[in-house]
């Protein structure tokens, strides 16, 4: 597969790119490591309207790795965040296998992917608050089944 991939709008972005459009490096961590965030799963309680997973369908690649792009400033090989679980790579199919495994469609709240999101055990900080459209746009996708 071609390190590139189509995202919105016919535009064809490298991951490293993304990163680069992104401005760096806030926001390195473990995604490994944490329990589930109880903030996130509040805040999902409190916007069920809007949480539910219903509008237009996301996927990966075109909604949520454009989100992650800071993430892949220090979660790539020999990046500060280079020995986590979370490793994003030129090749956008094999990065959704590796976030993907973050994920938990049965309890779209509780997924590790939104806990170190929203700063839980995430050495880097928050990136996303909870009830932020960035954060908001995760969860409706993890939602909807986490759509490659």
């Amino acid at each position: 597969m071609s390190s590139e991939r189509r995202f919105r709008g016919g535009r064809l972005v490298t991951l490293a790119a993304l990163a680069l459009m992104a401005g760096g490096g806030a926001g390195c961590a473990d995604l490994s490591r944490g329990d589930p965030s109880p903030i996130a799963a509040d805040a999902a309680d409190a916007g069920d309207a809007a949480a539910s997973g219903d509008g237009p369908a996301l996927s990966f690649a075109t909604d949520v790795l454009p989100l992650l792009a800071p993430c892949a400033t220090c979660h790539v090989a020999g990046g500060q965040a280079g020995d986590t679980s979370l490793l994003f790579t030129a090749d956008a199919t094999a990065t959704y296998a590796t976030v993907v495994r973050l994920v938990d469609t049965t309890a779209p709240a509780a997924s590790r992917l939104l806990s170190k999101a929203s700063g839980n055990g995430h050495g880097g900080g928050a990136i996303f608050l909870p009830g932020s459209s960035q954060y908001q746009t995760i969860l409706t996708w993890i939602q909807q089944g986490a759509p490659p």
